[in-house]
């Protein structure tokens, strides 16, 4: 009886953990290569402390933006240190929404808010450069185990010098379809 028991739990995990792997988007391929990025124009806020916790300060960005008129399509994480060499509660990163730059009228919504943005809020403009991409349609928080790895032997396969933090790009297409697009910016 006990046997049958253990088994039973045995094979329920297994098939909750294909499910998790499934919902997640690790069976996903992740697609790699070089192209120019940017420039991308970005609203906001500074974080301090592990990267997986950013999410509620682009949630921020993101909610103002919108309530600005902004359409915050497209949002961002900008990862600056590594979290195999710098403790957890130092990681510095930001993250907010990328401006549509074909978009006029998000152009022009942006420069009429910018005297309304709070405090903690900023905007720059990340520079056109070269850079490994990597296209990945699953959940971003397990692109440090699927996507990261990929793109750090196509670097070093590649001969390619990085020169710069990486950059994830978030377009969430509806309640269960998102993509990440992965940018390490590489010397020319």
């Amino acid at each position: 009886m006990i046997k049958h028991t253990i088994f039973a739990i045995a094979v329920g995990m297994l098939i909750f953990a294909l499910y998790l792997f499934q919902y997640t988007g690790a069976f996903k391929s992740v697609t790699i290569g070089t192209d120019q990025r940017g420039p991308y124009t970005v609203i906001y806020k500074d974080h301090v402390g592990a990267y997986h916790k950013i999410v509620s300060a682009i949630e921020e960005v993101e909610k103002w933006s919108r309530s600005k008129g902004l359409k915050c399509r497209l949002s961002f994480g900008e990862y600056f240190d590594d979290p195999g060499v710098v403790e957890e509660g130092r990681l510095k990163s930001r993250g907010g929404c990328l401006i549509d730059p074909l978009d006029a009228n998000e152009i022009q919504t942006l420069a009429k808010i910018k005297s309304e943005f709070p405090a903690e809020f900023k905007t720059d403009v990340i520079a056109k450069t070269k850079a490994v991409i990597a296209l990945f349609d699953g959940a971003p928080g397990i692109g440090p185990l699927k996507v990261y790895p990929k793109a750090a032997d196509y670097i070093t396969e590649n001969k390619l010098t990085k020169k710069g933090p990486v950059i994830e790009i978030y377009e969430v297409f509806d309640s269960k379809s998102m993509q990440t697009t992965y940018l390490w910016p590489v010397a020319d």
